[in-house]
């Protein structure tokens, strides 16, 4: 078939012999890749923003104080798809040894060294970021064997604030910048450097990849931490939702103009894989990209945050749950339109997750539940400063 938007014209299918051959080429990657690839984008976006609002002197309320919490489970649990689809973990571990001579220039030594990075420091400002005195209060009341466990959780912040100081704000709010437009990137790179899959050596992935993330942590940010808060200190208060509205709307339209423009491209000068990717995309997947991903990822969190029922938390709400599913399918789409033809043909039309990947997607859903709700338990005693004044709409 041949569709307008993408191709001119006819491309000749796989024909039965190569697809019965490539049945022997296991695919590069499990889906759980796109579940690390959203989990640590969503976590990037937000703490993108999080650095944003603390450069423009926001230091009270819960997108403040409430963003490094959520993005820590986020990369926690992102890490668990990533030792979930290796199997081996000390290959990681020998990267930190072995991989600056064996792995050349690839971009997974990288993220073997700086996530981690990005994970530490985002757990860390999580205690750097509430109330020092409530913090500290609440640690001394403990027993002497809480107090040391206590203080090690949170690296000791009740004794200092990085953040009070101009100097060193900067340098960590810096550095938190450059890992938060690292991680979500991170996934997409990765797919560029996979030699012979040439619809994923295009650097439309990344853009779409980040322009995704913006999105989610502008909306979780105005939707999912009001939540956190109200979960953790009984308190609903409510974020500055205006600017991020309108974050998010430009993320979401950036990352539909990349998409549709990337289709139109290798639909028209890509070569064959190219060309068969965008009728995989524009035939057998057709419906799934158009319903999980035009409309519940690009239209409706549009008229959501675009029309006036953006002022209304539970049409914001809406938002951020549509941008996360549709964050999450453009993820799946692009994992598998490049696997489907390329490792292993034959089957790609009626292709469905393992019994494996569902495991390991609702572990990590449980484990990110129980690792934020541990977070959300560890706030002080004293919360009434960690709202702070109600942000302006």
């Amino acid at each position: 078939m041949a569709n307008p938007l993408t191709t001119p014209g006819p491309v000749a299918a796989a024909v039965p012999l190569h697809e019965l051959l490539n049945i022997a080429h296991s695919r590069p990657f499990s889906l759980l890749f796109g579940n690390y690839s959203w989990l640590l984008g969503a976590a990037g976006g937000l703490t993108l923003i999080w650095a944003v609002y603390v450069v423009a002197g926001r230091r009270r309320g819960v997108e403040y104080r409430f963003a490094m919490p959520l993005a820590s489970a986020l990369i926690v649990t992102g890490f668990l798809n990533v030792l979930s689809e290796v199997e081996q973990p000390s290959r990681i571990i020998y990267g930190y040894f072995l991989g600056w001579q064996v792995w050349d220039t690839a971009i997974i030594k990288y993220g073997i060294i700086l996530l981690p990075l990005y994970l530490a420091l985002c757990w860390w400002l999580t205690f750097q970021a509430m109330d020092r005195e409530a913090l500290g209060a609440a640690i001394a009341r403990l027993q002497p064997g809480g107090r040391a466990f206590a203080d090690f959780f949170s690296l000791w912040s009740r004794h200092y604030s990085v953040l009070e100081s101009a100097g060193p704000r900067r340098a960590i709010v810096g550095i938190l910048v450059f890992l938060s437009l690292f991680a979500p990137m991170y996934s997409g790179i990765f797919l560029m450097n996979e030699h012979g899959v040439a619809v994923w050596n295009s650097p439309a992935q990344p853009l779409l990849f980040m322009a995704s993330a913006i999105a989610q942590g502008a909306l979780m940010m105005a939707a999912v931490l009001p939540l956190l808060a109200w979960l953790a200190t009984g308190k609903m208060a409510q974020p500055l939702s205006r600017p991020l509205r309108w974050t998010a709307a430009v993320s979401i339209a950036v990352e539909a103009v990349v998409w549709f423009g990337w289709m139109w491209w290798i639909g028209r000068f890509g070569g064959i894989e190219d060309l068969r990717a965008a009728h995989l995309y524009m035939g057998p997947y057709a419906g799934t990209v158009f319903w999980n991903w035009t409309v519940v990822g690009v239209v409706v969190p549009l008229i959501l945050v675009v029309t006036p029922l953006g002022r209304r938390f539970w049409a914001l709400f809406l938002a951020a749950l549509a941008v996360m599913w549709g964050s999450y399918a453009m993820r799946m789409l692009v994992l598998i339109g490049g696997e489907a033809l390329n490792r292993s043909g034959a089957g790609y039309q009626t292709f469905s997750p393992s019994g494996e990947t569902w495991f390991y997607t609702v572990f990590s859903l449980l484990a990110f539940l129980g690792i934020l709700a541990a977070l959300l338990l560890a706030l002080p005693a004293d919360r009434s400063p960690e709202l702070g004044a109600p942000s302006a709409h």
